[in-house]
């Protein structure tokens, strides 16, 4: 059991909801997007496209990322990560 399936959330459920909406947002093809690619030296993505994935990812699935420090979020795996944090830190509070 992984860490956050322990901290009470699916962590597979919510990488693949949030790795379906970085695909769809920087139009790449299926398979394309890694954990570990740059959002925009690698996928060519730009600020706006990250905003539109932030939105997306409070929209879709409830977690509100903080607006400062967004320009930290250059991979799936920093995205994941501030994600898991969010949800681990609201669990803590619940």
């Amino acid at each position: 059991m992984t860490q956050q399936q322990n901290a009470g959330f699916d962590a597979s459920h919510y990488q693949e909801k949030i790795s379906e909406i970085v695909t769809e947002e920087l139009e790449l093809e299926p398979g394309e997007l890694t954990v570990s690619g740059d959002f925009i030296e690698d996928y060519d993505g730009d600020s706006l496209a990250l905003i539109t994935v932030v939105s997306r990812i409070e929209k879709e699935l409830g977690v509100a990322l903080p607006k400062e420090g967004l320009e930290e979020l250059k991979t799936l795996g920093h995205l994941l990560d501030a994600v898991y944090a969010k949800l681990t830190e609201a669990l803590q509070y619940a």
